[in-house]
């Protein structure tokens, strides 16, 4: 009975602020978040470059690309977790009457396709 109220005063407070979110919006997220993560990537490694003059601000840049990677990966998967424990709407995905963990598996399955297929250069 307390997660059935939490899930709808959850629910009234997201979708009072936020409609839905569209798949499109997922995946531009998910490529977001795989763009920030190879430059986090890419930062680290030239922390080894022989021509290393400021390690200090290499670091610096570093850590900001790996907390952006990481607080966009949260926000993705509080969307997920917000679409499954249907507190927010995904235009094309319907929930039957029993609710399963096929739906998040299969949300899942869709982000990790979707970050494999993502072309983006750092």
């Amino acid at each position: 009975m307390l997660d059935e109220f939490r899930q709808k005063v959850c629910q009234e407070r997201i979708s009072a602020r936020l409609q839905e979110v569209k798949q499109d919006e997922l995946i531009a997220l998910v490529k977001l978040q795989a763009e920030v993560k190879a430059r986090y990537l890419v930062a680290v490694l030239d922390l080894i470059a022989p021509n290393m003059t400021d390690l200090e601000s290499a670091v610096a840049a570093a850590r900001r690309y790996r907390e952006l990677a990481e607080e966009i990966q949260k926000g993705v998967q509080t969307i997920v977790d917000g679409v499954v424990a249907r507190e927010i709407s995904m235009a094309g995905l319907e929930f039957g009457p029993e609710f399963s963990s096929d739906i998040e598996r299969a949300i899942q399955e869709f982000i990790l396709a979707h970050q494999e297929d993502d072309d983006i250069a750092p």
